[in-house]
């Protein structure tokens, strides 16, 4: 629930901030790149 309301609003914010053809390459790093910290944190616990 909490990481999806996270999510859109990164993809709101990425489609205000950048052209159609970007947005969703660059949702996808952003997605990508905090599932990577949070499996991290997750392991780290």
């Amino acid at each position: 629930m909490f990481f999806g309301l996270i999510g859109k609003g990164l993809l709101w914010i990425c489609k205000k901030l950048f052209p159609k053809k970007y947005y969703i390459e660059i949702f996808r790093v952003i997605v990508f790149m905090f599932s990577c910290i949070f499996a991290s944190v997750a392991a780290g616990i």
